[in-house]
């Protein structure tokens, strides 16, 4: 009885996954299963389907005549031939290959189902997008000028060049820490300004982050793509 409600409440995909069912409820080792064993088990649970009245489709009446001719074959002695020319133990390497591969990709459909599942009963929270802010300016052409003039003076009295020949992290964080904690805070646009080539830029971000790392500094982005604020560590 047991046997007939588990082929009635089974929903199997299709021959091979009713094969792979056989076998995994047999622990078989599918890379060395018993045809006949498995064979025998499949044509029963056929018979079952069809006396429960339960619509057995052509193809696992299709797998249970193939199962049957290929366990007489390996029945039968050595000796014996089919029309075919195929080994017996050749064909059941091919028909065990096509079960690995199904059970293979079985396994991995399995695990993104239950991946999707889980996925859905967490929400994350999306990242805001925040936008460039827009900027109006009413001021007359002639004090823009003058204001864009100041900001270029103050550019260059607040250029500040780090001298070294070679780059050497070890130097360039000594040299960046000396150069943040002077100021208190400072945009990471202004530390790329003191950088004279794109080998200083990678060398300063390197020792940037170290020095974030060891709490000597920390670095802030308050938007998203906005400026990156370095300053002193606050405990």
């Amino acid at each position: 009885m047991k046997d007939l409600l588990d082929v009635k409440t089974a929903n199997f995909e299709g021959p091979l996954d009713l094969l792979i069912h056989l076998i995994y409820k047999n622990e078989m080792n599918i890379y060395d299963i018993s045809i006949s064993t498995i064979a025998d088990q499949f044509v029963d649970t056929v018979r079952q389907m069809e006396r429960l009245d339960m619509e057995v489709a052509a193809e696992f009446i299709n797998m249970a005549s193939y199962l049957t001719y290929l366990k007489s074959k390996m029945l039968l002695p050595k000796t014996s031939t089919f029309e075919e020319d195929i080994d017996p133990e050749e064909e059941k390497y091919q028909f065990t290959q096509r079960l690995i591969e199904y059970s293979f990709y079985r396994d991995i459909s399995e695990t993104l189902r239950q991946k999707e599942f889980f996925s859905k009963r967490y929400l994350t929270r999306r990242d805001t997008l925040y936008l460039p802010k827009e900027h109006s300016y009413q001021e007359d052409p002639l004090s823009l000028a003058k204001e864009f003039f100041r900001l270029i003076e103050k550019e260059k009295d607040d250029n500040v060049v780090i001298e070294h020949d070679n780059v050497d992290i070890d130097d360039l964080i000594e040299q960046m820490k000396d150069f943040v904690l002077n100021r208190d805070e400072i945009f990471w646009s202004e530390i790329l300004k003191v950088c004279r080539s794109k080998r200083e830029v990678v060398v300063a971000l390197l020792a940037i982050l170290e020095l974030v790392r060891i709490k000597v500094i920390t670095a802030l982005q308050t938007e998203n793509f906005g400026e990156i604020l370095v300053k002193k560590y606050a405990e």
